[in-house]
């Protein structure tokens, strides 16, 4: 269909006559006369049609609407390149935090050692230059714990500027990198990802607003078709203005070409043809960075995994050293200095190990972010089959979904194919900035997770900002949100508050005007579900601390309906004894003796239990489970103190020495430790892991 421009042009003239028009004509003056003209009114309208011929303008409007979408993939790429820096910045904060453990127990070690020197000494089993060599070591592993406290508070000031906070608004984990869970397997994950990078969608946007261009270009050069139209009224007196014997009508078609232009159009052109040339070079360099960016991880995946697992046995080897030296030393099996230079090895290998397993764990960012992952994926061209997404999946690949998961299906139902106008709440509260789609759908999945509850606020309206945009639906287009519900001032102004608390920046005000919403999101609905996936804070809490109301709570019907919930993962086996089981509920981490035919909750029962293992039953389906703490044996350190070495028990996992006062999993606290058993206190309930066998 050819797109008509139109151009009206409404014209009122009055023209009066001037000295060198005599009424008469000319000569018609006398010498020394004054000549007189007549007053002359008229009124026209004019009209003009060009007729888009050979497609031009439909050429500009498709070129415009591409490189809106470069844009926005260029958004998307600075968008991931934050994300990724803060992640490895993040990571290096929680391994600072592990060096600096391990600094401060190295401290402790050697300050209590010294301590039992001074004791030597005095018994003249020591002598004064030992005790100065044991201080001087002292010293000088406390002269690491300034650089390294240094290193994370600067860290920290970093972190709290990608996320464009005060520091001292940002609350940080006292953690370690092992609270951080990554994927075990990256094998058989398809290149076709590469394609998915912002960068890579950026440079395609531009490759084919390029080719609209030098559509434009190819095109001007052909004639242009030109329809106009005038109808006027002109007369001497005003009063017969609007007589029909005084209309004047004309209609012009014109088909006009630029026969010599000094060759500025075909100039424009081979401008047009070599902006194209130059992108496609630069999208094949493009895709080549991607692809080595992409290897580079994966090679730094590789070799700092297998790193990591040397030095991880070197610094087990190390601590197996400390441990003994002590005995070794006690007896003189060993002198002072190999004792001592066994306690620092063990804390640079423990150091150095760290620093390999801060390397894997960011390669993990960089592998991910190589991909394209961690941003939404964005159609570039739906008619463009070079350009359009896989709609058929390879089932024989593995892949790593970078869409919305399904399980958030229920946001879907929010979205509405019509904009509605609102008029309910006197009261709004808009978060601050703009979204896009997959943002929001983010937010709505986060919010729960940082809220025990977003009452008093009822809904979620998602207003869209765009003005003019082709398609209502585009991936290009931006939302604002607003947070509805409030009936009194005070309860935005409270809410909002509760927001800024943890950084999240709001407005409160009155609408003067209704507006225009493509999205409604009932609280109720979000915290439901948020809930019954088991993501939402409420749900993280014991279940005696949660205050979640009753019909946001899920019913045992409902959640027993889920196909896909692996009822394995409710408990934990702490001990069998006796044919008993005592279980911890991984949800409430409360411990419960469960006897062989003992029911459990989503209608599940004890089946079995012997000395290894018990048998879970769920839906006429089984799980086993074996007990997750295995004392291995009990050991005396060198600050005298005993030691329990404890294993979990799926075989996975590595074992650990354990002092009194620490914790276990679940809430445990171990309150005392001798030659036969552990003796751990979960919530007043006294458990005893003996060594085994």
């Amino acid at each position: 269909m050819y797109k008509l421009a139109l151009k009206i042009c409404l014209q009122l003239q009055h023209k009066r006559a001037i000295a060198s028009k005599p009424t008469d004509g000319i000569g018609s003056v006398p010498v020394g006369g004054r000549a007189r003209g007549s007053g002359e009114f008229e009124v026209g309208l004019s009209g003009s049609y060009t007729l888009d011929l050979w497609g031009q303008r439909k050429s500009l409007a498709k070129s415009a609407d591409l490189k809106l979408k470069q844009a926005v993939f260029q958004y998307d790429a600075q968008l991931l390149d934050l994300i990724s820096q803060l992640s490895k910045s993040y990571f290096e904060y929680l391994s600072l935090n592990d060096r600096i453990k391990n600094t401060q127990e190295t401290e402790q070690t050697l300050t209590a050692m010294l301590l039992a020197m001074e004791d030597r000494y005095r018994l003249g089993d020591a002598t004064i230059v030992e005790m100065q060599i044991q201080r001087s070591v002292i010293f000088g592993s406390r002269v690491r714990l300034p650089t390294l406290l240094k290193e994370r508070q600067q860290l920290k000031y970093e972190i709290a500027h990608l996320m464009g906070i005060s520091p001292d608004y940002l609350a940080l984990s006292n953690l370690g990198l092992t609270s951080v869970s990554l994927p075990q397997d990256v094998q058989g994950i398809s290149t076709a990802y590469l394609l998915r990078r912002p960068d890579i969608r950026a440079i395609e946007s531009a490759m084919l607003a390029a080719d609209a261009d030098l559509d434009v270009a190819r095109k001007a050069l052909l004639p242009g078709l030109t329809l106009a139209a005038d109808l006027s009224s002109g007369v001497k007196s005003p009063a017969d203005l609007f007589q029909p014997n005084t209309l004047i009508w004309n209609a012009l078609s014109t088909l006009s070409a630029t026969v010599f232009d000094g060759g500025a159009k075909e100039q424009e052109v081979k401008y047009a043809q070599a902006v194209r040339n130059e992108l496609i070079e630069s999208y094949v360099n493009t895709v080549h960075n991607g692809l080595r960016a992409t290897r580079r991880a994966i090679t730094e995946l590789e070799f700092s995994g297998e790193l990591l697992a040397l030095q991880q046995e070197s610094a087990k080897a190390a601590k197996i050293a400390q441990d003994y030296g002590f005995e070794s030393y006690s007896v003189g099996g060993v002198d002072f200095l190999t004792f001592l230079d066994s306690i620092q090895s063990y804390q640079e290998r423990q150091d150095s190990f760290y620093q390999f397993e801060l390397e894997y764990y960011q390669a993990f960012v960089d592998f991910y972010s190589a991909l394209g992952g961690g941003i939404p994926y964005r159609e570039i061209s739906k008619q463009n089959t070079v350009f359009k997404a896989d709609t058929k999946p390879n089932k024989a690949v593995k892949t790593l979904s970078l869409d919305t998961d399904s399980k958030y299906s229920y946001l879907q139902a929010g979205w509405l194919d019509k904009p509605k106008n609102f008029t309910e709440s006197p009261w709004l509260v808009k978060l601050a900035g703009v979204f896009d789609r997959f943002a929001i759908e983010a937010l709505m999945r986060d919010m729960p997770r940082r809220y025990e509850s977003l009452q008093p606020a009822k809904t979620l309206l998602v207003e869209r900002i765009d003005v003019d945009l082709p398609n209502p639906t585009d991936d290009a287009t931006w939302y604002s949100v607003n947070f509805a519900g409030f009936e009194k001032q005070q309860d935005a102004v409270a809410w909002c508050e509760k927001l800024r608390a943890t950084q999240q920046r709001c407005v409160i005000y009155k609408p003067v005007e209704n507006f225009e919403y493509v999205g409604l999101f009932g609280i109720n609905a979000i915290e439901r579900h948020s809930y019954k996936l088991g993501e939402s804070l409420q749900a993280l809490k014991p279940a005696s601390q949660q205050t979640v109301a009753q019909e946001t709570r899920p019913t045992a019907a409902s959640t027993i309906q889920a196909s896909d919930t692996n009822y394995g993962l409710l408990y934990s086996l702490l001990k069998i004894e006796q044919g008993q089981a005592w279980l911890i509920d991984n949800r409430s981490f409360n411990l419960q003796k469960v006897p062989v035919g003992g029911t459990l909750d989503r209608q599940g029962k004890l089946k079995h239990a012997d000395a290894n293992k018990v048998i879970l039953s769920f839906q006429n389906k089984d799980y086993i489970l074996r007990p997750m703490y295995l004392v291995e044996n009990i050991e005396k350190g060198i600050d005298g103190q005993m030691l329990a070495r404890i294993r979990w028990g799926r075989g996975k996992d590595d074992a650990n020495y354990h002092r009194v006062g620490e914790r276990l999993y679940g809430g445990g606290l171990i309150k005392t430790i001798d030659a036969s058993q552990v003796s751990v206190d979960w919530k007043g309930t006294q458990i005893s892991l003996p060594v085994m066998d």
